[in-house]
């Protein structure tokens, strides 16, 4: 895929939006590939979860622990957002069911761009904090008494 492709890619997520093509271009030359093949594990549930997923083309299932299918998730997804800003573990199995190629988006790599460029760390965190409002807002709903 070109690296245009892949910008095109990251800038359809809501995590990069707030990022220019440069910067963006910078975190691809610095990323790394990998392909997977049918059945081939991506990362298993309590793993350490250092990385982010670009799919970049192919089909990977999320499984819970007895294997059944949790999600899937095709090209244009980004799988571990939480994993790009902060130390966390892994909840889910993620499996390729066909060739499938992935973008590896470690988070070291993400927070040096962000620490280089603070503009777009406050944008990221703006969102964030919106995201986060919404969240409480749907909470403060459903935890409202009855009356």
């Amino acid at each position: 895929m070109a690296l245009d492709d892949d910008i095109a890619l990251l800038r359809r997520l809501d995590f990069f939006d707030v990022f220019e093509a440069d910067q963006l271009r910078l975190m691809l030359f610095a990323a790394d590939k990998r392909v997977l093949r049918p059945n081939e594990i991506l990362f298993s549930r309590g793993e350490a979860a250092n990385d982010g997923y670009l799919v970049q083309s192919g089909l990977i299932h999320l499984l819970n622990d007895a294997n059944m299918l949790v999600d899937q998730v095709r090209a244009g997804t980004l799988i571990g957002e939480y994993a790009l800003l902060a130390a966390s573990e892994r909840t889910i199995h993620a499996v390729a069911r066909e060739t499938t190629s992935v973008i590896v988006l470690p988070r070291r790599l993400i927070l040096r761009l962000l620490a280089e460029y603070p503009d777009v760390a406050l944008a990221l965190q703006e969102k964030f904090v919106a995201r986060a409002g919404g969240f409480k807002t749907a909470l403060d709903r459903i935890a409202a008494p009855k009356v």
